[in-house]
């Protein structure tokens, strides 16, 4: 959206905050949003779900900017470019600073697409940081538990 293309009175944000994939989108949601569609270890996490909760419990919702770091990580490596992709991964990075999170609405998901890209990388020390603190963001009902059980499965393996 161009900032002269609006109606008289009306202000739209020129972006979008969140993207969201539901079930039914799982065949082309990126394999590591999959585990937030399945984000609780335990039955009593599932029973510690609100009503709000379980609207968007079965869904993967990340902030787009987030994401759209994370995609263009995925596309260099892809590509073989690898210096523009550890680049976006620095960005990636930095854009999680605390400056930032105020404007975050989904911050352990982005903590846990950064903890992938470590683990990508193979720094498993990394990805484990940045899934820990997806963890102190949010305890229960987080993908994060998953990726610490695979990184440790990893390490000890």
């Amino acid at each position: 959206m161009l900032a002269g293309n609006k109606e008289e009175g009306i202000s739209e944000p020129p972006f979008v905050y969140c993207v969201r994939f539901v079930r039914q989108e799982s065949y082309c949601t990126p394999a590591i949003l999959l585990f937030e569609m399945n984000r609780n270890n335990t039955e009593e996490e599932v029973a510690q779900r609100d009503y709000t909760d379980k609207l968007w419990m079965d869904s993967a919702e990340v902030d787009a900017r987030p994401f759209l770091h994370y995609l263009q990580y995925l596309t260099y490596g892809g590509l073989g470019e690898r210096d523009k992709q550890l680049h976006v991964m620095e960005v990636l990075e930095a854009y999680i600073d605390i400056r930032n999170q105020l404007n975050l609405y989904h911050l352990e998901t982005s903590l846990n697409l950064l903890g992938h890209c470590y683990e990508m990388e193979g720094d498993y020390a990394g990805a484990l940081r940045y899934y820990e603190w997806s963890l102190r963001c949010r305890r229960t009902n987080n993908a994060a538990n998953w990726h610490v059980l695979r990184i440790m499965r990893l390490i000890s393996g």
